[in-house]
């Protein structure tokens, strides 16, 4: 059974935790992988908007991460299906500390923005944050030392998927989390767009339409002036992404 496996670098930790288990089965599947950092081309073929990307026999693609479980079902030749994940949005804005995500902040968000709490993956995306942005990649909402919610951002010209670039236009990278009691994205969001404003005209993000993952879901950015600039890709019975464009 043939994998391939595309990532962009470590802009997601969880990139890291896959990256070691696929090196625990390249005896049992043929591996292939594919950093697309600075393969422009490549993410653009492949039709990449994710951080990650699973293309099993070159043609079921799977863009939730893979576990050992997931990998031990294709072993043994059981069904594997991937199933959006959808709830219903909190509205009430809630605040605690919002907090620059440094080099020296980010290991707070290992506990989410893991699968095995590494700090060693997140560490690993500070050093690939610190090749794009200045000290600040972004912001969180943190109580008692959780990370509630949370945003980051990588210049437009340094993004390998197919969208608009300028010097002038950012991309959120990710923004997390999302609950059915409260809306923890906004503070964070409203920080770093003041933090951008001086050298971004421009805020750009990927969506999904009615999931959460990746960023979403639509209506929230629609809610908090986004416009929306269309259908940018579609994954069958999994997701309908949007691109959208916010003025700062």
């Amino acid at each position: 059974m043939k994998i391939d496996f595309y990532y962009w670098s470590y802009q997601c930790p969880i990139n890291l935790e896959i990256l070691e288990l696929l090196d625990e089965y390249n005896d049992r599947f043929d591996i292939s992988t594919y950093n697309i950092e600075e393969d422009f081309n490549l993410a653009k073929n492949q039709k990449i908007f994710f951080p990650f990307l699973m293309v099993v026999d070159g043609k079921e693609r799977f863009k939730a991460p893979i576990n050992r479980s997931f990998l031990n079902k294709l072993l043994n030749g059981e069904k594997c299906v991937e199933r959006p994940y959808i709830i219903d949005f909190g509205t009430e804005q809630y605040k605690g500390n919002i907090i620059p995500l440094t080099k020296n902040s980010i290991s707070l968000t290992s506990s989410k923005c893991t699968l095995t709490n590494s700090c060693d993956s997140c560490n690993k995306k500070a050093v690939f944050l610190s090749k794009y942005c200045d000290d600040v990649f972004g912001y969180l909402n943190v109580e008692d030392e959780k990370v509630l919610g949370g945003v980051e951002y990588i210049p437009t010209n340094y993004v390998p998927y197919d969208i608009p670039k300028n010097e002038d236009y950012a991309f959120l990278t990710c923004l997390y989390h999302s609950s059915t009691q409260y809306d923890c994205k906004h503070y964070p969001l409203m920080e770093l767009e003041k933090h951008l404003k001086n050298k971004y005209t421009r805020i750009y993000a990927i969506t999904d339409e009615i999931g959460t993952f990746p960023n979403g879901n639509l209506k929230w950015f629609l809610e908090h002036g986004f416009t929306d600039e269309g259908v940018i890709a579609s994954e069958e019975n999994y997701c309908k992404l949007h691109l959208v464009c916010k003025e700062i």
